[in-house]
């Protein structure tokens, strides 16, 4: 990546006192990014220490785990999942996958059948995402 944002991110944000000072941590985090590594949820709090500095073996970083994270300025599809200082993640992965399930059955539509609109035609693309999940999840069983 060129330095450029993905189009879903959002705001991390932690405040604690640590030796009677004021530490506050910020960072944007590239859910993309992160959804790209793994599917599970990122250790928000390990990205924050890493922006600040901070070691993770360290007694500072054990009193930031004790805080709450606080999130907000959501873009792209974080903003369906992120309210009132909360982030839903399993949410987000879900309307991600959603929408690159969509792309993919989209594009076997329009090789396969030319169908160039296919939320014209409901119930092909329900049947084409559910026939794509099910292959999905047969090869993941398989691999295991």
């Amino acid at each position: 990546m060129s330095g450029m944002l993905s189009a879903n991110t959002l705001l991390a944000r932690l405040e604690c006192s640590f030796k009677g000072e004021t530490v506050v941590l910020a960072s944007v985090i590239d859910l993309d990014r992160c959804l790209a590594n793994s599917a599970d949820a990122p250790d928000f709090y390990q990205a924050l220490a890493r922006a600040g500095g901070i070691d993770a073996y360290s007694y500072l970083y054990e009193v930031l785990e004790s805080e709450e994270i606080q999130f907000s300025e959501p873009t792209g599809l974080a903003i369906d999942c992120c309210a009132e200082g909360s982030f839903d993640w399993e949410a987000f992965v879900q309307k991600a996958c959603h929408i690159r399930d969509t792309r993919v059955v989209q594009a076997i539509a329009k090789r396969e059948m030319g169908v160039d609109d296919l939320d014209a035609q409901a119930g092909l693309k329900a049947a084409l995402l559910a026939a794509y999940g099910e292959g999905w999840r047969a090869g993941q069983a398989a691999s295991r």
